[in-house]
């Protein structure tokens, strides 16, 4: 239940009574408010290249926030204080097709339950589609759910034949008139199909499919706050210690006048004689010093880590 005040805000007295009577209070999206959250959150990403959310859940002693439901993603049960029951039905998971046309449950037809008692600092994994539910015990539950999205094999064959409707005109045939109704219009939809499955085939396709969900991921990344980046970037040389701020997914694109560093929304552009820098750039995982930048002469090292370290993509170490 959401509740506000007349004026605006929410009522917190009225959320009081309510946790009292047994509500959960469900915290959406809390890492948009909690940078150490976010930034869980996105190692997960960097290092699984899927997309993850994570919700709080505050739940009062002996309820129940929930019936037995599923979720479409992979979820991580993070038990943070006090302790909760969990109910897993075993056996009653929902299959993907399904879950695609929004399936309901038939909770009177569910088998008994695994009961898991999670407490402070336990981890529980959920699988997309197991059916489960939790109750806390005599004591105020609080947990938070992660929610890990991997991409389906539907999201990238999808996203590559939006990048092929730029370049391929295969995709974008007309439905002949009378495609409903009469057959020989119909027939001919087998052949229109087949050469958009052509089209997919194309390597390429399956690459852009890929760019298009890297793009997502890249645009979730997090800079660090600007602070006093731009006088950290004062006075550096080839000898600075710098290194990739972490975690921070990035990647490398050709562009018409040579490559683009792509990270937190921002693309840095520079001349081709970059590209083995920014590659260098986007894998590195250790510290490094400016003068390890490949393919760049003294200046164009000292200057292009001063942009990054201003622009949040890298940071400042301090001298050995």
């Amino acid at each position: 239940a959401y509740v506000y005040r007349s004026a605006g805000g929410f009522d917190v007295a009225a959320i009081g009574t309510d946790f009292a009577g047994g509500y959960t209070i469900v915290l959406e999206g809390v890492y948009r408010y909690v940078r150490a959250l976010a930034s869980l959150l996105h190692a997960i990403e960097v290092e699984l290249n899927y997309t993850t959310q994570l919700n709080g859940y505050f739940t009062p002693p002996e309820s129940q926030g929930f019936v037995p439901h599923y979720d479409e993603h992979d979820v991580l049960i993070l038990q943070m204080r006090g302790s909760k029951i969990w109910h897993l039905y075993d056996g009653a998971d929902v299959a993907p097709c399904d879950m695609a046309r929004h399936a309901p449950i038939a909770s009177d037809a569910l088998p008994s339950p695994t009961d898991v008692r999670l407490g402070a600092g336990d981890v529980l994994y959920l699988p997309r589609g197991c059916v489960h539910a939790a109750e806390a015990t005599s004591e105020v539950s609080v947990h938070l759910t992660l929610g890990v999205k991997a991409p389906t094999l539907l999201m990238l064959v999808t996203r590559a034949l939006n990048a092929l409707s730029h370049s391929d005109n295969r995709v974008h045939a007309q439905l002949p008139p009378g495609y409903l109704d009469h057959p020989d219009a119909r027939a001919s939809l087998d052949v229109l199909v087949g050469d958009a499955v052509e089209a997919l085939e194309q390597p390429s396709a399956i690459a852009l499919g890929v760019e298009s969900l890297a793009d997502d991921l890249v645009k979730r990344g997090q800079s660090p706050p600007a602070g006093q980046a731009v006088t950290k970037a004062i006075g550096i040389d080839g000898r600075t210690r710098v290194a990739k701020y972490q975690p921070l997914y990035s990647r490398v694109t050709e562009t018409p006048d040579g490559a683009a560093l792509h990270f937190a929304r921002l693309v840095v552009n520079a001349d081709p004689d970059h590209r083995d820098a920014f590659r260098f750039l986007a894998k590195s995982a250790e510290p490094f010093r400016v003068c390890d930048l490949p393919g760049l002469s003294a200046p164009q090292q000292t200057e292009l880590a001063r942009t990054l370290i201003v622009n949040g993509f890298l940071v400042r170490l301090m001298d050995e």
